[in-house]
């Protein structure tokens, strides 16, 4: 089945404009027009379109100045455009090449060609599309723009050593409320949880890793890099177990008890990047600070967060810590030191999301 899509047709010819719109909507794509440069500048600007077929000669601004307007502007600058002339001035068709143009069509437009180019660009547009989705699915709308629309062209995540702060979080005794309600009951449950979960991970600039059965893993200083992750990773955690202060009014009517959530958090040198096969990969982090994460999560009571010793001193003194007793962690060999979150902290809201 062929894509449908929205697309914007700039031109001065009317014949041309109502000619190709009747062949386009045929097809079930929306068409809207304009009649020169500053026009579809606008109508772009107000509607972002999926494709644009620009004219090269226009009137008040011509095509070129045109797609470079577009290109120029971040709302406009990743619409795909295809250039459409009569013209045999290949300077000009270069140029806009070099400014971004994807393709060139030439008039008289040949009625195949230009239904298969569009169908094509459409379908690339829409996996495109699928994929920056679920890229912002796992980060900050703000770290999803910098990470698709900010990096070298032909630039692919790869498998890098650096510094990050990791982040579990599990429910306590969960078990026993699952026993208690009904699967339906459960899903919902759990799902109501994850949305204000990821929500104050994403809130504070971190990437969702997995979910891990009733709770989750997120990292916080990869793909991007900020000076304060470990700060971020505190806030967003003292954040989590404030909104399971407001949600226990709707949970507990239905499990009849408090739910509860323990957090570890740990900071250090891992591998970051895509793993898996070739047919599925995810984005996510090796290391000795992802072990010990688990094993504070592990540790933590409810609405308790244990953060280790390299997290603690990092930390720019907004946030209080409790040292708690050293503990030989399972797979060490020697006892950590570990800190215990003060409850009760309240971050103000101005520091949030400093990306």
């Amino acid at each position: 089945m062929s894509p449908v899509g929205h697309i914007l047709l700039a031109d001065d010819d009317e014949f041309f404009r109502a000619m190709t719109s009747e062949q386009l909507s045929t097809q079930g794509h929306r068409v809207r027009t304009a009649n020169d440069g500053v026009m579809a500048v606008a109508m772009a600007e107000a509607e972002l379109p999926d494709l644009i077929l620009l004219d090269l000669v226009l009137p008040q601004m011509d095509g070129l100045q045109t797609l470079q307007v577009l290109r120029n502007n971040p709302r406009t600058a990743q619409v795909p455009v295809f250039m459409v002339t009569a013209l045999q001035d290949e300077d000009s068709l270069l140029r806009s090449l070099r400014l971004g143009a994807e393709d060139v069509l030439r008039k008289p437009i040949n009625q195949e060609e230009l239904l298969l180019k569009v169908d094509n660009r459409l379908r690339r547009k829409h996996r495109e599309d699928s994929l920056n989705d679920l890229i912002s699915q796992h980060l900050d709308p703000s770290v999803a723009y910098q990470l698709l629309h900010q990096h070298q062209p032909g630039q692919r995540l790869s498998m890098r050593r650096t510094h990050i702060c990791v982040l579990f979080s599990d429910l306590r005794d969960f078990t026993q409320v699952a026993e208690s309600i009904e699967p339906e009951q459960t899903a919902w449950l759990l799902n109501t949880l994850f949305e204000e979960l990821v929500a104050c991970v994403l809130r504070y600039g971190g990437t969702l890793d997995k979910f891990l059965g009733d709770g989750l893993m997120a990292l916080f200083g990869a793909p991007i890099d900020y000076a304060d992750k470990e700060n971020r990773a505190v806030w967003a955690a003292l954040d989590m177990l404030s909104c399971l202060e407001k949600l226990d009014e709707r949970f507990r009517p239905l499990t009849g008890r408090s739910v509860d959530l323990g957090i570890g958090i740990a900071a250090g040198e891992v591998v970051v990047g895509p793993l898996g096969s070739q047919t599925r990969m995810n984005y996510t982090a090796i290391g000795d600070p992802v072990n010990v994460a688990a094993r504070l999560t592990a540790r933590a009571k409810g609405r308790e967060i244990i953060i280790s010793d390299k997290v603690a001193h990092a930390l720019d003194g907004q946030i209080i810590v409790d040292p708690m007793e050293a503990v030989q962690l399972k797979g060490k060999s020697q006892a950590q030191a570990l800190f215990r979150v003060r409850s009760g902290q309240r971050v103000e809201v101005a520091l949030r999301r400093k990306t």
